[in-house]
């Protein structure tokens, strides 16, 4: 009966941990309680079992009975560990370096070493020699006797002592008082507790001092905690209340607009802001409606009484721009946030209302200057791509003949560049307005847009190749006469270009490509004109133009990317270097290949500034990929004969590896043989390069006309042979034998020697062979984006 009593017993404990951990959400303080609860469970089935002589054999429960001991032992170091979490997790920083020193987790681990010491000593027949079956009373019960090392039991509980004086004296360094109050007088009852427990020790108390002491300890700490959490909740209330009330003095502070109305539109809550806005007081306003406040405006109108849907609650918060009118009269705008909200058990509708009236007005002015030109206040490129496309759409309806002009100052740039751009800007807002008078005089129906810089475009609906030519020759008339800036003459031509829907085209995209066609068709043969587009415009040309025309803001347009092209050790397989190849993408053009814009960049001279980009977007890529962490590698650059014969590229590339702080070591400039023209010039240049640590190559070897005594005189590293011979060379023989010769006049000149073009496994070995040092080509991989070169290719150095 006692057995099964006493089992049932040892349940208290463990439900008041479980309620502690719920009641403060299983904070760490909390868990540990819990754990020293748990003990004391585990020493009331120690106890428990002690009464069970009739249910089982003597050495089955001394085998219960040592193993639930685990439980008496282990509160002596369980209750050093709550000391332990009090310091860390609840004492103040300054109080925490105090008690570190004796109070860590060494000492903790320290306590339970030797508590778990004690526990196996009891195993032992010194330690507990046997079970003694004792009747007293009505009560018959195993009681323990120790044998000659029960010191060690009484040491245990010299160590709970400690532990618990321990204990008191941090819980009484904590700061909040609820705390340390449940703390401190945690330590008193769990000390009576284990006072009162160790009467157990005493045969004639029949065990019973346990389960008094099992009480004493859950219902202290049960009391103890739902006492603090009291306390925690009427401070929690109390802050509360604080903080409502600072919060409705902020509200009445916020210069918003805020209110709150039931679902009759009565106002429930306002703020001085809104009172004033609508010329009130707060109290004359609470509890009414907008017509009770307003009823004059409401005469002859539906009222929110009469048409019950008027005022609805949002299922969730919605925010709109409205107009409101304040008591003055001034009509505001203001954007407001509506959201549903519970008050007192009811409904209602929160508002907050900001004044954007001023950002109104910007937005305004915003959208004009998006959608017109800042200097002459046309319609801008955005607004003619969208009123291109709307009248393409009304003209395909009306089965109607239309035109789309293209116009271009002549020799703008040369205005510009001499008289100053303030001069340059004063022309184009005057010939702006010349051509918007013509079209008001004689041709309402069109639109005339800035495009950008001394480009216009005209819309003219429902004219055909003859009225457009009219109206072309009519506006070249309008340019006959000067035009008068700061008192002076100035005479500019135009050139135009013109396109006919649906003759020359049925998209915008092809009317306005066609028409530029024919604008820079007029240029080429003069200027000064005007040209219908024609399909026997040569497409060539078409295309040179529009590269030539895009080329010149690829590089404001941020359209170049570099890709990476690894170069390999034939010998070894392993990536030495790459080399950076330029790639471009327009928007109108599409990918455009580097054989197709390099030339023309040389011929017109901004190969200047884009190997610049190339020079110091690889140099940038490479110094980062090392920072990075990755095994440094060598960046080759081509370098055009037009940069080389600037006078300033020296400069440039120091610049540049400056401001990368790349080692020069880790740079490769790859020239070509066309520098055979300026040798003599060139020479000095090179063996400045090779003095800043960069080392040279030459490019596409083979295919120029460079002597063997210049090449001599290059200070160069290395030669590349043109992929030309090596693609499919195991099948020309020809091929083969060049690229033999290459490599020997290399290894004659101590120079290393890199194939360019490599694609197939025979080309490989046959270059390995012959003792070509590197090769790259699609047999290794294509050229690669950054991202996707690092991601292949790269491996963080050691």
């Amino acid at each position: 009966m006692f057995f099964i009593f006493f089992i049932l017993l040892s349940f208290i404990p463990i439900c008041v941990g479980i309620t502690l951990l719920v009641l403060f959400e299983k904070n760490k303080l909390s868990k540990i309680i819990f754990l020293f609860l748990l003990m004391i469970a585990f020493w009331q089935l120690d106890v428990a079992f002690l009464y069970s002589s009739d249910l089982f054999k003597e050495e089955t429960i001394e085998i219960f009975f040592k193993l639930f001991r685990f439980g008496s032992i282990m509160i002596t170091p369980t209750i050093f560990y709550i000391g332990y979490t009090i310091v860390h997790e609840i004492l103040p920083n300054d109080l925490k370096k105090k008690w570190r020193l004796f109070v860590n987790r060494t000492t903790v681990l320290l306590f339970y070493g030797l508590a778990f010491l004690v526990y196996i000593s009891g195993w032992s027949h010194k330690g507990i020699s046997g079970l003694e079956l004792m009747q007293i009373g009505s009560n018959t019960f195993y009681f323990p006797v120790y044998g000659e090392l029960s010191w060690i039991f009484n040491s245990n509980v010299i160590l709970f002592i400690v532990s618990m004086t321990i204990c008191l004296l941090i819980s009484l360094n904590v700061q909040n008082k609820s705390i340390r109050s449940f703390l401190v007088y945690f330590s008193v009852f769990s000390s009576i507790g284990y006072a009162i427990g160790t009467l157990n020790m005493l045969p004639s108390t029949r065990l019973f001092p346990s389960s008094i002491a099992l009480l004493v300890y859950a219902l202290s700490i049960l009391i103890l905690s739902s006492r603090m959490h009291l306390d925690i909740v009427n401070n929690m209330n109390k802050k509360l209340s604080e903080q409502k009330k600072f919060l409705f003095q902020v509200i009445d502070l916020n210069p918003n607009y805020i209110y709150a109305q039931d679902e009759n539109g009565r106002y429930t809550l306002m703020n001085q802001s809104y009172a004033q806005l609508m010329g009130r007081d707060i109290q004359d306003m609470i509890g009414k409606t907008d017509y009770d406040i307003q009823k004059d405006k409401f005469v002859g109108k539906k009222t929110p009484n009469q048409e019950n849907d008027l005022f609805k609650l949002p299922e969730k918060r919605f925010m709109r721009e409205e107009s409101v009118t304040a008591a003055s009269g001034e009509v505001l705008w203001v954007q407001t946030i509506k959201v549903p909200i519970n008050i007192n058990d009811s409904s209602a509708l929160l508002a907050v209302s900001t004044d954007i009236t001023e950002r109104k007005q910007y937005e305004d002015e915003i959208k004009f200057q998006a959608n017109h030109d800042a200097l002459t206040g046309l319609p801008n490129r955005r607004v003619f791509n969208e009123n291109l496309t709307n009248f393409l759409e009304k003209a395909k309806t009306e089965a109607s003949q239309n035109a789309i002009m293209f116009l271009d100052l002549d020799r703008f740039k040369y205005i510009n560049d001499t008289l100053g751009h303030d001069v340059g800007d004063l022309l184009l807002v005057e010939v702006s307005r010349r051509i918007e008078n013509l079209l008001k005089k004689s041709h309402k129906g069109a639109e005339i847009y800035r495009l950008g810089g001394d480009e216009f475009t005209i819309l003219l609906p429902h004219y055909n190749a003859t009225d457009s030519e009219a109206f072309a020759k009519e506006l070249i008339g309008e340019f006959g006469n000067s035009f008068i800036i700061a008192g002076s003459d100035y005479f500019i031509t135009p050139s135009i270009g013109i396109s006919i829907f649906p003759n020359d085209g049925d998209d915008a995209n092809t009317l306005i490509k066609h028409a530029d066609t024919a604008m820079y068709y007029v240029k080429e043969r003069g200027k000064n004109n005007f040209q219908l587009f024609t399909s026997e415009m040569h497409q060539v040309f078409y295309r040179k133009m529009m590269i030539e025309k895009q080329l010149r803001t690829a590089l404001d347009n941020e359209e170049f990317e570099l890709y990476y092209q690894p170069i390999m050790d034939l010998k070894t397989n392993e990536i030495i270097g790459m080399e950076s190849l330029i790639r471009w993408n327009n928007e109108t053009l599409g990918q455009v290949p580097p054989d197709e814009f390099i030339s023309i960049a040389e011929e017109t001279g901004m190969i200047i500034p884009i190997g610049h980009w190339v020079l110091n977007t690889a140099l940038e890529q490479n110094a980062c990929w090392q920072k990075e962490g990755y095994r440094p590698l060598k960046v080759s650059v081509n370098v055009s004969m037009r940069q080389l014969l600037d006078p300033t590229f020296l400069e440039k590339v120091k610049n540049a590896i400056e401001n990368t702080a790349l080692g020069a070591t880790y740079i490769e400039l790859e020239i070509t043989e066309s520098i055979a023209m300026y040798a003599e010039a060139m020479i000095e240049k090179l063996d400045a390069l090779k003095k800043l640590g960069i080392s040279l190559s030459m490019d596409d070897f083979g295919t120029g006309y460079s002597s063997l005594s210049y090449l001599k005189k290059y200070p160069l590293d290395s030669l590349k042979i043109d992929k030309s011979f090596v693609i499919g060379m195991n099948r020309d023989d020809e091929n083969k034998a060049i690229v033999k010769t290459i490599i020997a006049i290399a290894k004659e000149l101590d120079l290393k020697v890199i194939a360019e073009g490599l694609e197939g496994q025979e080309e490989y070995h046959f270059l390995d062979e012959i003792g070509c040092d590197y090769a790259q080509g699609y047999f290794f991989s294509r050229p690669l984006p950054a991202l996707d070169f690092k991601e292949k290719w790269l491996s963080v150095g050691d």
